[in-house]
């Protein structure tokens, strides 16, 4: 089982994944303005975004990403456009390695 099948557990969601379906629960990217800017988004409805809670101006945290995740219901599907930009390897390592410490206690 790869990280980020063992993070999506770890967060209670069905799927992490870069391939995009229909009926995703969380969308995590990046967006280009008119002008040219790139805009990060974690959001739950592309149509209907929340600036002040969904777009970001740098690239979100890995702690701001996984604190949006675990809002999610339980058989939730997250599409995330670079899993390797919003969900680095070593980070989710780390994440998973810390999380499977308390549950050894």
């Amino acid at each position: 089982m790869n990280n980020i099948k063992k993070l999506a557990m770890l967060l209670g969601v069905a799927e992490i994944s870069e391939d995009y379906k229909t009926g995703v629960e969380l969308e995590i990217g990046e967006w280009n303005t008119a002008d040219g800017y790139t805009l990060h988004v974690i959001t739950q409805d592309a149509r209907n975004l929340d600036f002040e809670y969904d777009v970001y101006y740098y690239e979100p945290s890995f702690d701001q990403i996984i604190d949006r995740i675990k809002e999610l219901d339980k058989d939730s599907i997250v599409y995330i456009s670079d899993i390797e930009i919003y969900l680095p390897d070593s980070e989710v390592q780390d994440y998973i390695d810390e999380h499977n410490e308390e549950d050894d206690k």
